[in-house]
């Protein structure tokens, strides 16, 4: 396994050439978050990688992915600025002393007033490269912290609508009252399933009394089937109501219509229509 604090290593995640191994991708990012040690050998690496392409000692294809990736984020555009800004404050400082030296001239004696005042703008520009340093990697921090709390936030809704869609019932209703003879009074009954549901319960008002057990069977509405079947004993009210109510598997049903044909006792079919429609 690669060391992931190896300098050339980080030089291609910075430059973003390690987009085909997400895993050592993920374990850098991680890194730079939560390892301080990490982070400053990251900033190293980016200081290298602005020097090189403010010198043009960088080759045509780590420029351009330069311009086209590590220069996204605002911190390293700053920094950039930054080094631009820095490095002509001091050509225009150099520039000052790089005139024509002539005959006799003697330069005069420069106060120890004049050296304490240099040297104490340059500590001051020191200073204030170190604070806008930690400010670049507060913000840096900051960010990668807030992406990595948003994959979190991402990951949780994402367990939550898998743990949502197992507490749905295992079952759906489904009632059917008209068979096909009188379907135009009527619309086809729809019933929705979803991938949690296991089971369908019918209940089937029969035209006839009849107590003797009847046959059923589940079909297209083409007549392709049976693809279920039955011998089922009817349930009777107190006032003579016959229906049937089972449990009809959900396993193998598509989209489509199909047809419950009950055959009562005594020989007579009825289709009962409706249409089934999956979801999510």
């Amino acid at each position: 396994m690669k060391n992931i604090t190896d300098r050339n290593l980080l030089r291609q995640y910075l430059l973003g050439r390690l987009d085909e191994h997400a895993d050592l991708e993920d374990n850098l990012s991680d890194g730079i978050l939560f390892n301080d040690e990490m982070t400053d050998i990251v900033d190293s690496v980016e200081d290298e990688i602005i020097e090189e392409y403010m010198e043009g000692s960088l080759n045509s294809v780590d420029r351009e992915a330069v311009d086209k990736y590590f220069l996204q984020p605002p911190e390293r555009q700053e920094k950039l600025r930054f080094a631009k800004l820095l490095q002509h404050h001091f050509e225009t400082k150099s520039s000052r002393y790089s005139g024509t030296k002539h005959e006799n001239f003697v330069r005069p004696p420069v106060s120890w007033l004049s050296h304490f005042r240099t040297y104490g703008q340059f500590a001051a520009l020191v200073l204030l490269v170190f604070a806008i340093l930690i400010y670049v990697n507060g913000v840096r921090r900051s960010q990668a912290r807030l992406e990595s709390e948003l994959v979190q936030e991402r990951e949780r809704s994402s367990n939550l609508a898998k743990e949502a869609e197992l507490l749905q019932p295992p079952m759906v209703p489904l009632t059917l009252v008209a068979d096909r003879s009188r379907a135009a009074e009527m619309p086809i009954p729809q019933v929705e399933i979803k991938s949690s549901t296991r089971r369908i319960i019918v209940e089937i008002a029969l035209q006839s009394g009849y107590s003797g057990p009847y046959d059923v069977h589940l079909e297209t509405k083409g007549g392709k089937g049976p693809l279920w079947s039955a011998r089922l004993s009817p349930l009777i009210s107190s006032s003579g109501d016959a229906r049937l109510l089972f449990d009809l598997p959900s396993q193998g049903i598509e989209s489509d219509v199909y047809s419950l044909v009950v055959s009562s006792p005594d020989g007579a079919l009825r289709h009962y229509d409706f249409q089934v429609k999956l979801s999510k």
